[in-house]
């Protein structure tokens, strides 16, 4: 199933750049629906692109079929960011730790600046569940939860920025309203 999705932020790409791309915005995070918050497993950064590994664990409520064939328990996954800095996309993968045959997601998003002072994160994404007649229904119910985490994220990233110092935004002497550069973005 092709997923693309459009999120709103209230904030500019550089600002919402700056915030995904910090790993304390990760480890400053409650529990988003449905799954766990993120474990900051491994980050580097370049001048020009940034690698995160987050750790997530389902958190949610599995019905009876589903609960058939998963263990909740074992619902966990790693997601790697990695991030070109100039272009503001990042590409994403989750890996399965478990039922790595069952489920894949791979896709991209970049940040864009949409009016002053707001910008838009655009996904494109790629969601298979690989089980025969229940597949498309997973998928589809994985993709709300996608929307839904997408849209929560966006509030929470905008709460991050005005929590942290400017500086830290734009970098040293940086200019907030210079749009062409900055640091790059890391998913959720």
């Amino acid at each position: 199933m092709r997923v693309s999705l459009d999120q709103p932020i209230a904030l500019s790409a550089p600002e919402a750049q700056a915030a995904f791309s910090d790993p304390a915005f990760y480890r400053s995070l409650g529990e988003l629906p449905g799954i766990s918050a993120p474990a900051v497993l491994s980050f580097s950064e370049g001048p020009s692109h940034t690698t995160m590994v987050l750790g997530y664990r389902f958190a949610g409520e599995l019905n009876s079929i589903a609960r058939k064939l998963l263990d909740p328990g074992k619902l966990t996954w790693s997601q790697t960011t990695e991030v070109d800095l100039a272009s503001r996309r990042t590409e994403v993968r989750m890996v399965p730790d478990h039922y790595a045959g069952l489920f894949s997601f791979d896709g991209w998003y970049e940040l864009r600046a949409t009016t002053e002072g707001r910008c838009c994160q655009h996904l494109e994404a790629d969601l298979r569940v690989h089980l025969p007649l229940l597949g498309p229904l997973a998928e589809r119910g994985i993709a709300t939860a996608v929307r839904e985490n997408l849209a929560a994220t966006a509030r929470l990233v905008e709460r991050y920025a005005g929590s942290v110092p400017r500086e830290r935004d734009h970098g040293p002497g940086g200019d907030p309203e210079d749009d062409s550069t900055g640091p790059g973005v890391a998913g959720d």
